[in-house]
């Protein structure tokens, strides 16, 4: 085995993720020389594979701590990756990167808490990245969340949140034309080492990629997808882990029927050079990203290089220049009325001491609308793409055809967050509700209230977060039908049914020996 699947690895680690690069490198978003095996739409994969994963959550807060892989399955052709980490807030960028990965490769890294209280990634794995990675790990960026955020908050802010990852292109073992593929050949790990050396592989980041035709003779070909990945939360002091296998989303040829699976499909190449560098063409811009803050003539942040692609970027042809409707495509591929799990929530004096907190991902809301942080908290304001249809929406303070135009803002101790009107139901094992609920009602409703943040967890009959230590955006119940039971969550009044991904994490500890147990159920619905 070239390393552990899930190896917190602290050795070599990432750094000097935007540095400066050519001004002339430009991006390839195209279909690719195969349109017969291109994908039209998208479907979720509980099988586990595809051409977008998502990690519902991460964490480096108090005493946890993070781990997660990435694995390419296809056992011919290498991957271009893009990886991207999300504050739990509102889903800013804290930190993205490119890794290639070469066929059967498997990429591993670890998050934990800097010495300066930042979420620190670190890795031992050998595989390819851009940029080159020092020796030594770093910590998220800050420079996306609120100017106006205290020290402590903006360190806070890259602790949690959730991660994206996308397959931006394939690497073959040829060219077209059939000769060898240097960037293969880079890529490939030779005695457990990748090269990851050569004028190819170098040149991605400053050869001018505008056609399929360009980005093939570069050494690129259209995704395939077959990525899978897991991750881990690990309580280091009590030596708990909650866990589970990455969501997956597959880009398909035709949607599976009763009887006929789907079919796996090839998707538009979406390659960006990892540069910190401004892109300065708006056009390009719209064309490629559904995020408000990114998108109009005058965006709230100055497009980079490396903020493309995302999840939003057109994968599919059905939407080959209408980045906005690929994003409520993939929504409503996740989408779900509400959500169902079970909780316990025994107290520390019970003979068994038990406690839950339910993690909740939306994670494509920001390609629906996102925070316009301005210049002060009371200046800030939620900003949408009008109209999720339209390629050429505007952004505004308001929306129409938008699944989540009922957003309001809400100013918290972690600075300004948009917020949605949800409802909780519970119900104990033996069908009991809350205090006056009709017995014909299950589960009873205990609370409606505003859940805040677009990754936020939900602690059952506890004012904070125990298990998680979440700090960013967090929820308590209060008084719950009984100590074990299950609940029903719907966001919004459940319509339009909203993208969730998310797990219940519940601790239960032996009174006796003092062991520590971690169970992880995810999000059913």
């Amino acid at each position: 085995m070239k390393k552990s699947i899930l190896a917190l690895g602290a050795a070599a680690a990432l750094g000097g993720l935007g540095f400066a690069g050519s001004a002339h490198a430009l991006a390839v978003f195209a279909a690719g020389t195969t349109p017969a095996s291109t994908a039209t739409t998208l479907e979720l994969n509980p099988g586990g594979t595809g051409h977008y994963l998502f990690t519902p959550y991460f964490s480096a807060q108090g005493t946890i701590g993070s781990m997660w892989s990435i694995t390419n399955t296809d056992a011919t052709n290498g991957k271009a990756v893009k990886v991207r980490f999300r504050s739990a807030s509102n889903s800013d960028d804290v930190l993205d990167f490119t890794v290639f990965l070469s066929p059967l490769d498997v990429w591993t890294a670890g998050i934990s808490q800097a010495a300066d209280g930042t979420a620190l990634i670190t890795t031992a794995d050998k595989s390819c990245t851009l940029p080159v990675f020092p020796a030594a790990g770093v910590s998220f960026k800050t420079n996306r969340l609120p100017s106006y955020a205290t020290a402590d908050q903006l360190a806070s802010l890259t602790r949690e949140g959730y991660a994206e990852m996308l397959n931006m292109a394939d690497i073959p073992p040829t060219l077209p034309g059939g000769a060898a593929n240097p960037v293969y050949t880079a890529i490939k790990h030779v005695n457990g080492v990748a090269p990851c050396t050569g004028t190819a592989f170098s040149t991605l980041q400053t050869t001018t990629l505008v056609t399929a035709a360009s980005a093939e003779a570069a050494g690129l070909a259209a995704p395939s997808g077959m990525l899978m990945g897991s991750w881990a939360v690990m309580n280091q002091a009590e030596l708990a882990v909650y866990g589970g296998a990455q969501t997956a989303v597959q880009a398909v040829v035709a949607p599976s029927t009763s009887t006929v699976p789907a079919v796996n499909g090839l998707g538009l190449l979406a390659y960006a050079p990892q540069l910190g560098s401004a892109i300065g063409n708006q056009t390009t811009v719209m064309a490629a990203t559904a995020d408000p803050l990114l998108r109009g003539a005058t965006p709230k942040i100055t497009p980079l290089w490396f903020d493309l692609p995302d999840m939003s970027t057109p994968l599919v042809s059905t939407y080959a220049s209408n980045p906005l409707a690929q994003a409520d495509l993939l929504s409503a591929v996740l989408a779900k009325p509400s959500i169902v799990n079970d909780y316990a929530a025994a107290g520390d004096g019970a003979a068994v001491p038990m406690e839950t907190d339910w993690v909740v991902s939306q994670p494509t809301r920001r390609y629906h609308a996102a925070m316009d942080y301005s210049t002060s908290s009371t200046a800030a304001a939620v900003l949408f793409n009008v109209d999720m249809t339209n390629s050429a929406s505007a952004v505004s303070t308001a929306a129409t055809n938008n699944r989540y135009a009922a957003l309001t803002k809400s100013v918290t101790t972690m600075g300004p967050m948009a917020c949605l009107t949800g409802t909780l139901g519970a119900a104990d094992r033996e069908e009991g509700t809350p205090a006056g609920i009709s017995a014909d009602f299950s589960p009873g409703t205990i609370t409606t209230a505003q859940f805040c943040g677009e990754v936020f967890t939900l602690s059952f009959a506890r004012a904070t977060s125990q298990v998680m230590q979440a700090q960013v955006a967090n929820t308590g119940t209060g008084a719950l039908p009984g100590a074990t039971g299950w609940a029903r969550l719907a966001l919004g009044g459940g319509s339009p049914t909203l993208p969730i991904v998310g797990f219940a994490a519940t601790s239960i500890k032996n009174a006796t020996t003092r062991g520590n147990f971690g169970l992880t159920l995810p999000h059913r619905w």
